[in-house]
């Protein structure tokens, strides 16, 4: 029987409808043994006789995918990001690549507007405030008629988008790649960078981290940024200069920052003690919807590939026999 080993976690828990369909199709299926993220060398000791890997954020270099040779055929990513797989070496191998890209996009953008309310109406605060007896209510932020920037527009960026034009925001969006026709339905406004950094009164963040993106926003963009303003970052650690973040925080430059996700995980930085910081645990897919859909269309990408099934377009990163991976990889 094939074997399916799960790096990713949880997985399987909110549902055991992905591991039922794993079984169903002939699949062994081996549940990750540690309860959080993976170290690479972690990982590596599970591939000795796996025949797809169901693969959450953990990094997996080259060296650790080599340790599944040559029974390792595919590496089915629970998951959009592809940072940390080295896709180059699994295309060397002919081990297929997919990946669930629209699964946890409307998860994402429900927990920006949580994250972007409870910060800038210091809803956590009055709430622990409350909690120890102490009664102190908070002026915040009204975002009808404040200018929001979007920092990447892709699938999670533009519905970010169209939520925020419910709100009554005026959104600007910076992307390479522009979308006219959807703007102009939406009322969404295509701006450079600088002007996106200067006007916005909140910036959220939606970019892959590639090498393109990484430390797009350093100290000396941040610090472009409109006094007073709000930065959220739900994407990747990598794409921001956190030390600089806490500085424009600390001086009061910036009027609050929210993030989901760090360069080092579990975070313990000083971010963690800066009162107008909101920060969540790598969470913003973590609805129970979301998780289901992301851990069945994995499972369904791993039974199609076994039983030499089509695999839907958008869920195809590379498949043996392709010339060119279907998405852009980072080879750095």
């Amino acid at each position: 029987m094939p074997i399916a080993q799960m790096s990713s976690y949880p997985y399987g828990l909110s549902s055991s409808d992905p591991v039922d369909l794993l079984r169903a199709n002939g699949f062994t299926v081996r549940l990750s043994p540690h309860e959080r993220k993976h170290t690479p060398d972690e990982t590596g000791l599970l591939l000795g006789d796996v025949d797809v890997l169901l693969a959450g954020t953990e990094p997996l270099p080259g060296r650790v995918l080599a340790r599944g040779l040559p029974r390792l055929r595919h590496v089915a990513r629970v998951g959009v990001g592809l940072d940390g797989l080295d896709v180059r070496f699994c295309m060397d191998n002919g081990i297929a690549v997919t990946y669930t890209p629209d699964a946890p996009a409307r998860s994402v953008v429900e927990e920006v507007f949580g994250m972007l309310f409870s910060l800038s109406r210091r809803l956590v605060e009055a709430h622990e405030g409350l909690r120890r007896g102490k009664w102190q209510r908070f002026t915040g932020t009204l975002w009808r008629g404040k200018t929001f920037g979007i920092l990447g527009c892709g699938r999670i960026g533009k519905q970010v988008a169209e939520l925020a034009r419910a709100f009554g925001m005026e959104v600007i969006a910076h992307d390479i790649v522009e979308d006219h026709a959807w703007a102009q339905r939406h009322g969404v406004s295509y701006v450079s960078l600088d002007d996106l950094l200067t006007r916005s009164l909140g910036i959220t963040v939606h970019l892959p981290y590639t090498r393109a993106t990484e430390d797009i926003l350093s100290r000396e963009r941040l610090s472009r940024m409109r006094r007073g303003a709000y930065l959220l970052n739900t994407c990747r650690g990598e794409v921001l200069d956190e030390d600089a973040l806490h500085d424009l925080l600390v001086s009061g430059h910036l009027g609050g920052a929210a993030l989901d996700v760090y360069r080092h995980e579990p975070y313990t930085g000083p971010l963690a003690l800066l009162p107008n910081v909101f920060l969540c645990c790598h969470q913003g897919s973590c609805s129970h919807d979301g998780r289901y859909a992301m851990e069945m269309q994995s499972a369904e990408n791993a039974v199609s590939f076994a039983r030499g099934e089509s695999i839907l377009p958008e869920r195809i990163v590379w498949l043996p026999g392709m010339a060119a991976p279907a998405v852009e990889i980072d080879e750095r």
